[in-house]
This record gives structure tokens, C-alpha cells and sequence, in this order.
């Protein structure tokens, strides 16, 4: 074994591609794959005769809570993974969440971005219902939203726009180019004030929005359904932190 050799096999390396895991594919199934399927069940239980509105939607919005928590943190607790690296089990709940929170941004916050006057006149359609289940569960501000609720979300939407393009930059350089690795991270530390502001803007006005006496209101639906906005992103700072660490350790060693 050469110098180079020896220091390449002495580097923590770039993670290009998990681990090969049937128990972390069908666990992300489970979890994300049955909220996408429930959809038009909840929506057909609470647009029936007489259905209560509210318990269903506080039902899809705890679903809503266990598929983001159990999909995202699956790398984490599955025991078939106790032989991945901490780095690779932390790589394993980055990429889904940044899959996860792309596809929300670009799918329920555009359309209620671009639709949210016809929206608020379509309680009782179908198709309206992914949004109003949020609006029978707790938070009103998204009834006649104001400017401020709409720039937010308007950021977002921006945001996961580039977040897509860094992520797809990343995978096509095989997980080896720190600038995309850079886009990401830019892209969550955006996305950590634009939560802080969803969450402060509301408490500093006294909650009026959220019903507060309700603990599936406002602990399931006000702040548990967005919580992983809070989290995750300071750990995808962290991820970024070791993979730069990794790509920039590795393009060194390979010039030498």
C-alpha cells in the first residue's frame, strides 16, 4: 500500500451512496407512502354527512406528525442499521427529510401560495381538503392570509426551489462537490428564521390564531406538524459541516 493509498484508507470518506437497506425502504413506505395514500380517505371521511371536521382533521394531522417523524428518523432507530456509521445514519435522515420538505414546499405551499382565495371558498371540495385540514386543526392565519403569512411562504417555495437544485447537483457529482454541498446548507440556514418566524410571529400576537385550550390544536397541529422544520435543519448544518470535512479532505488527498 502506497502513502496515497494509505492516507485515502485514513479519511473519513464521502458516503456517495447509503447502504443497500430493504428495512429503511419499506419503513419510509410506511410512513410517508401511508399519509400520501390516507389523503383521499380523510377527505372523503370528513366531507361526509354529517362528519366531524375537526376530529378528522386532528386525525390526518397526528398521521401527519408520526409519517414526518417515523420516515425521517428511521435511519436512526432501526436495528437492522447498527452497523452503519454514525455518519451514514446521519446521511439517512438528511436525504428523505430534504426529499420530504422539497415536495411540501413545492406542492401544499405553492398551491396555497397561488390558490388560497379559491381555497378559502372550497370548505366542502375535495380537492381543497389537504388545506383545510390544516385550517379545521388549528392555525387560521392560512384562512385570509395576510401579507406577511404569504411572503413567508413565498420564501419557502424560493428556498426549495434552490434546495432541489443542490440536491440534485450533489447526487450527480456523487456526493464529491462542495458547492453543493454549500447550496444545501444555505438553503437551511434560510429556512430556520422563515420557522422561527411562523412560530414567534404567532406567539408575540398572542396566539389569536390557534386555539390554545385544544392540545391537538395547538400542540399537534400549530407546532408539532411544522417541528420538523425546527429540528432537522440544524442537523443538516451539522451534516454539511462533516461532508465538506470529507470532500474537501479527499480532493486534497487525491491532488497529493
Amino acid at each position: 500500500m502506497n502513502a496515497t493509498q494509505r492516507a485515502l484508507s485514513a479519511e473519513p470518506v464521502v458516503v456517495r451512496k447509503l447502504p443497500p437497506s430493504k428495512a429503511l425502504r419499506l419503513t419510509w413506505l410506511l410512513f410517508f407512502g401511508s399519509l400520501v395514500a390516507a389523503g383521499s380517505v380523510y377527505s372523503n371521511m370528513a366531507l361526509a354527512p354529517g362528519a366531524d371536521r375537526k376530529f378528522v382533521a386532528q386525525v390526518m394531522n397526528s398521521h401527519t406528525v408520526i409519517a414526518y417523524y417515523g420516515g425521517i428518523f428511521a435511519a436512526m432507530f432501526l436495528p437492522s442499521l447498527r452497523k452503519w456509521t454514525s455518519y451514514e445514519r446521519l446521511q439517512g435522515v438528511i436525504l428523505p427529510f430534504l426529499v420530504m420538505s422539497y415536495i411540501v414546499q413545492l406542492t401544499w405551499e405553492l398551491g396555497f401560495v397561488l390558490l388560497n382565495e379559491q381555497i378559502a371558498k372550497a370548505k366542502n371540495e375535495s380537492w381543497a381538503y389537504s388545506w383545510w385540514s390544516y385550517l379545521d386543526g388549528g392555525d387560521y392565519r392560512y384562512l385570509n392570509p395576510e401579507p406577511p403569512i404569504l411572503t413567508m411562504e413565498m420564501l419557502g417555495i424560493t428556498n426549495a426551489v434552490v434546495g432541489v437544485i443542490g440536491l440534485i447537483w450533489l447526487y450527480r457529482s456523487k456526493f464529491l462537490d462542495y458547492r453543493a454541498t454549500l447550496v444545501i446548507m444555505g438553503v437551511e440556514a434560510i429556512q430556520i428564521p422563515l420557522t422561527w418566524y411562523y412560530y414567534l410571529s404567532e406567539a408575540l400576537g398572542g396566539f389569536s390564531h390557534v386555539n390554545t385550550a385544544s392540545f391537538m390544536d395547538f400542540g399537534v397541529t400549530f407546532f408539532l406538524v411544522n417541528s420538523p422544520w425546527l429540528i432537522v435543519p440544524w442537523m443538516v448544518l451539522y451534516w454539511g459541516n462533516q461532508t465538506l470535512k470529507r470532500q474537501f479532505s479527499l480532493a486534497a488527498t487525491t491532488r497529493a
